[in-house]
């Protein structure tokens, strides 16, 4: 097996939200996809051959990530240990929800040298066990993996390059209406829809006592504040 650690190679890993030791890859990958995407409608209009487009919402990155685990030539590498790994990310950890019966699986996110990406939570898990020992053992799995993006990317590929796009200084004051949560919701676009800015979210979690803006119960009426700033 290739020495990953060698002098000038990175090697990429998957850092755990829970505070456990990062999940390291022991190949690095030969390529991953970061994918966005945005809604738009365009409503036809008698006479007009080219109507405008209204923005309608975006939705979080996504990233697809192939892994190779391979331990054909390192006999004391366990590749079901390593897949363990993976699948323990993909459960509930009732120390990281909002409160009680209100669990999450960690997020995680995907660190390769100096490249950072964002803190996201994983949809998807497929592990493929493709060689085996005579005993039945895998020696090497293909694990795909996809995440979503559940918090500001950390380069400046961002709207504004960083912490300014949140609007520290914004301040909220009582009074301007309520919002019952459905499917769907995040406090993100819930602030798009009565600030029409998806950034000034914190007003609400301020205003609500949300401290994990992942979960969201549905049902539940969120007060939202007026802003000023």
């Amino acid at each position: 097996m290739s020495d990953i650690h060698a002098t000038g190679f990175a090697q990429a890993q998957l850092e755990i939200e829970d505070g456990g030791a990062p999940i390291k890859c022991w190949f690095n990958p030969k390529e991953y996809t970061i994918a966005k995407a945005n809604d738009w409608t365009v409503k036809p209009v008698v006479g007009i051959a080219l109507p405008p487009a209204q923005f309608t919402g975006g939705h979080p990155r996504k990233l697809s990530l192939n892994l190779l685990f391979d331990s054909t030539d390192s006999p004391n590498r366990d590749v079901t240990a390593v897949t363990a790994q993976l699948f323990k990310a993909m459960e509930v950890s009732s120390a990281l929800g909002g409160g009680k019966n209100s669990g999450r699986p960690p997020m995680i996110k995907f660190v390769w040298g100096s490249t950072l990406t964002f803190n996201a939570v994983a949809d998807n898990l497929s592990v493929q066990y493709t060689l085996f020992d005579a005993t039945g053992k895998p020696l090497r799995a293909q694990a795909t993996i996809s995440l979503i993006q559940a918090e500001k990317a950390m380069d400046k590929s961002s709207h504004g390059g960083g912490a300014a796009a949140q609007n520290p200084t914004t301040r909220a004051q009582p009074g301007l209406g309520s919002h019952t949560v459905r499917d769907g919701d995040t406090l993100a676009s819930i602030s798009y829809q009565h600030y029409r800015d998806p950034t000034r979210w914190r007003a609400i979690a301020e205003a609500n006592g949300i401290d994990d803006p992942l979960h969201l119960k549905r049902g539940s009426v969120l007060a939202i504040p007026r802003i000023e700033g």
